[in-house]
């Protein structure tokens, strides 16, 4: 699918319905939204952040787009594969050393055109310093910039176009669960929201809940929303890409038994973090709850074989 000229409605997104017993013995109607299924290379939430850097890089051809990830950065994939396909010079600034580059992703990226640039962890936390900008500009000439993960104004406002493109569904969606990286996906979707629907934000980094409404805040501000109401920011648990046996024998069980494949580092917590929720009683018989499935498999492909040795390490029940 070519981003040369993409098109005015975006792929409408599926709700799969998943029969489990913690939903049957609950009277819980559970959904995955397929958001991963938007496109097989700018999967999921990356579709709708990409749209306006790609449509302001047409605007000045011969510019590239230059911003930043790690070695398994979901939004650094997405961005070089759209760059190949518009025709758009592309370049990563990664976390890491340049023996990451032997990675699957970043061979994607370099492979559909995208120049690598690894910078210390030091420089990296330095991304948002417009001097540090600067600097790459110096060393690598004029770009655009964009914000890790995609995250800027006018992709805050394009994620809002989630609740768009949904399919129809027989049963009224109560309630959306949604990842949190950088945090844009969720705010553009809970500006908005419809007004029957409730959203859960779950981050994916070990963060108070009083951090997360920060950068909530501040994403709102930035894209020129007010402040929004209807959702809830739940706890983030385990550091960002830090696994536990119970996450890896809860992935394992999910893609085996139930055909549900998750990827580690973000819709497999929120699934954890919904079904807690279920067990606590906290939604009623007849609810119909959704998780979104934001795509994005990068972290998948870095932790499958970690998961894979780690699952048969817990010992105990699992929230299904």
């Amino acid at each position: 699918m070519s981003l040369v000229n993409p098109p005015i409605v975006s792929p409408p997104i599926r709700y799969q319905a998943v029969s489990l017993p913690l939903c049957h013995n609950f009277g819980i109607q559970l959904s995955i939204l397929r958001l991963d299924e938007t496109h097989p290379h700018i999967s999921g939430n990356k579709w709708y952040k990409l749209q306006p850097a790609l449509a302001e890089a047409r605007r000045h051809p011969g510019r590239p787009i230059l911003s930043f990830g790690g070695a398994f950065s979901n939004h650094i994939h997405a961005l070089a594969y759209a760059g190949q396909e518009s025709g758009i010079a592309t370049i990563g600034v990664i976390r890491g050393e340049a023996t990451s580059a032997s990675n699957p992703t970043l061979q994607d990226a370099q492979r559909w055109g995208m120049r690598l640039v690894f910078v210390s962890r030091k420089d990296y936390a330095r991304r948002y310093d417009p001097i540090f900008i600067d600097t790459l500009h110096q060393t690598l000439g004029d770009f655009q910039w964009v914000p890790e993960g995609g995250s800027s104004a006018a992709a805050i406002q394009s994620c809002g176009d989630i609740w768009s493109a949904l399919s129809a569904s027989d049963v009224p969606l109560d309630y959306l669960f949604c990842a949190a990286g950088t945090g844009a996906t969720a705010a553009g979707l809970i500006a908005a929201r419809p007004a029957s629907v409730k959203v859960f934000v779950v981050p994916a980094l070990k963060i108070s809940v009083a951090e997360v409404e920060s950068m909530l805040q501040a994403h709102w501000a930035a894209a020129g929303f007010l402040q929004p109401d209807g959702y809830q920011v739940l706890p983030g648990c385990l550091p960002y890409a830090r696994l536990s046996p119970e996450l890896a024998a809860l992935w394992w069980q999910l893609s085996a038994c139930y055909g549900v494949d998750l990827d580690p580092v973000y819709t497999l917590r929120v699934f954890h973090q919904l079904s807690r929720l279920i067990l606590q009683r906290r939604f009623k018989p007849g609810t119909h709850v959704a998780l979104l499935h934001t795509g994005g498999m990068q972290g998948l492909r870095g932790h499958a074989d970690r998961l894979r040795r780690m699952a048969p390490a817990f010992y105990g029940p699992l929230p299904l």
